[in-house]
């Protein structure tokens, strides 16, 4: 059973991830979330797209196996919020969060500027405040780049933390 935390980030998740706002997750969605990512990166074609888009696939695969309880090739935003407590799940969760790092840093310095994190989340529906407090949260050294660490301590948080002043919270904006 998910914290109210963990449920709360998934429920925000689910709305990002529901690309069509049809009330379900379906593989287009997954598909269009990480090619709005991959697109305002100005990543298109890259290797780094091209895995970030085979690895949100293999999300897909992974929530449709484990939580398409019905197995009407979608999954609802309950048997989503369920997948807190599924490690398969969270597993790609998290290996697909840490390659979109490889996407939004674009000028390959390992690190990931404000202007690359911002668009990146206007892409995919985060208002800008809630961008910036993101950003904020996730540059714990305050030197205006999240690096590779703070991304992978963020995204890990995002899916596995129930606390709720954890830095990773913000990966996806407020929830």
């Amino acid at each position: 059973m998910p914290s109210d935390v963990q449920e709360r980030k998934l429920q925000r998740h689910f709305e990002l991830l529901d690309v069509d706002r049809n009330g379900f997750i379906e593989q287009q969605d997954l598909v269009a979330f990480a090619d709005k990512i991959t697109e305002s990166a100005g990543a298109a074609g890259t290797p780094q797209a091209k895995a970030f888009r085979s690895e949100a696939e293999r999300v897909w695969q992974s929530l449709r196996k484990s939580l398409d309880q019905d197995g009407d090739q979608r999954v609802s935003r309950d048997e989503f919020v369920s997948a807190a407590d599924i490690d398969q799940v969270m597993n790609e969760a998290v290996k697909l969060g840490r390659l979109s790092f490889d996407v939004v840093d674009r000028d390959g310095d390992g690190r990931i500027s404000q202007a690359e994190w911002t668009r990146m989340d206007q892409s995919i529906g985060i208002a800008h405040a809630d961008s910036m407090a993101g950003f904020e949260q996730l540059d714990r050294d305050g030197d205006g780049y999240i690096s590779r660490d703070e991304y992978a301590r963020g995204v890990e948080e995002f899916y596995r933390s129930d606390n709720p002043s954890a830095g990773g919270n913000w990966t996806l904006g407020t929830f």
